[in-house]
């Protein structure tokens, strides 16, 4: 089975806080935040009042830059993956379609679609019972961006077509880990000699009606009327809640001689990465962080670094009271015996949290501290958990040595993802 480095020669953006990278980690840099009040009809309403949206200008951008599929489709979660992809191919030099894209894929975590009220009380009858025979007579008046007409491999069908990558394409739907999944998935087979370039993270956007009372009813998001840019405080002892986002971050991972050949921009190298399960609760993590601590441990060994030469972990990091802990116990026990406890950061707290896109743009910003020696804030930490104890980078950006880098991500279910970046080293010339 071959073995080969594979590195990283691009990065994609689409998120509150713009649609170019360095528009993105230079805001991420500075702490600004990209939670404003929800821009939704009624939403004032709403519990849910806070959310991290895609700027309307942002948005039109998308629409114009792909009109067919903005017309065919019209699924936000579907164009922003489409569009970091875009950017992170042209990031990469790989925009324009070559011979040759046979070993070329992309692989994507991808939410679950927009269930659409209209879709359901369009078909009701006097007796407020669905109609499924005037439904299927219908069909053509299904919203078009509705879950009805947007499967979750949607995202991932279209970059493969818009881009011409015949090789492996693959959709992964595993709640707040699926993106660090897909990325793992294109890390391994680029490693195994079954890819030599994939395309690959995530994107998602719950921000909708029938999305918000989800997560209400898990009671898991926010539903204070703190001021939005204040909502998401990881690790904070004022917590209350994941902030939704939405938006996408994808990569492009690229076999190191294939990169060499052509002359590319290598940022980093993606050196290890693990996924395990709680099998504890489905709304809950295990409470002393077991599987996030397995996940991290295994993640490392595959890497072959040793704990105490990683310098930065962007955390999962959700604002939620049982993640929280969950995850810095976790941390605790795997770099216990370390001189010292790596920095730690939340993106979440400046991009809101992407539910199956999150380790997308999660995973841009760790290589970017790995590339330029720069870790981004965990804004809002003001009133510190004593049982959160660790460095969250609260105080403004730092500028430090980062050799290497875990970005977690670990979803409902207790499904976790761990992904291993490290500085590039080139050993062939």
């Amino acid at each position: 089975m071959a073995d080969r480095k594979v590195v990283v020669t691009g990065l994609g953006l689409a998120t509150a806080l713009g649609l170019e990278l360095e528009q993105n980690w230079q805001k991420a840099l500075a702490g600004e935040s990209g939670v404003s009040r929800i821009r939704l009809r009624c939403a004032g309403k709403s519990q849910v009042s806070a959310g991290a949206q895609v700027s309307d200008d942002d948005w039109r951008s998308i629409c114009r830059e792909f009109p067919t599929e903005a017309a065919v489709e019209g699924e936000r979660r579907t164009l922003f993956t489409l569009w970091a992809a875009k950017k992170a191919l042209a990031d990469a030099g790989l925009e324009s379609i070559a011979k040759d894209r046979s070993k070329f894929g992309a692989v994507v975590g991808a939410g679950l679609g927009v269930n659409r009220l209209e879709d359901i009380s369009r078909w009701l009858t006097v007796g407020k019972k669905f109609d499924s025979l005037r439904f299927a007579a219908e069909l053509d008046r299904v919203e078009r961006d509705s879950i009805i007409r947007n499967n979750s491999n949607a995202p991932a069908t279209l970059i493969a077509q818009k881009f011409g990558l015949k090789g492996m394409n693959s959709t992964i739907t595993s709640a707040c880990a699926s993106a660090t999944l897909a990325l793992g998935a294109a890390y391994r087979a680029v490693k195994r000699g079954q890819a030599d370039v994939v395309v690959a993270g995530g994107g998602d956007s719950m921000i909708n009606p029938v999305g918000l009372v989800f997560f209400v009813l898990l009671g898991s998001v926010a539903v204070s009327k703190m001021e939005p840019e204040r909502l998401c405080r990881p690790f904070d002892r004022k917590r209350s809640g994941l902030v939704m986002g939405e938006g996408a971050g994808m990569a492009v991972l690229e076999e190191e001689s294939h990169a060499l050949a052509r002359g590319a921009r290598i940022y980093a190298e993606v050196a290890g990465f693990a996924s395990t399960m709680d099998a504890w609760r489905l709304t809950a993590p295990h409470p002393e962080g077991q599987g996030a601590q397995a996940c991290m441990s295994r993640a490392l060994a595959d890497s072959g670094i040793p704990p105490e030469e990683i310098d930065y972990i962007n955390a999962h990091g959700t604002s939620t009271k049982l993640n929280d802990l969950a995850e810095t116990l976790a941390i605790k026990n795997v770099f216990g015996k370390c001189a010292s406890f790596p920095p730690v950061s939340s993106s979440k707290s400046i991009i809101g949290h992407l539910l199956a896109g999150s380790g997308g743009p999660e995973f841009a910003f760790t290589v970017l501290s790995v590339a330029e020696n720069k870790i981004h804030p965990t804004i809002n930490l003001s009133s510190p958990d004593p049982k959160c104890d660790l460095d969250y980078v609260a105080d403004g950006a730092r500028e430090k040595v980062v050799r290497a880098a875990l970005s977690n991500s670990f979803g409902f279910g207790g499904q976790n993802a761990t992904i291993v970046v490290r500085k590039y080293r080139n050993i062939i010339h």
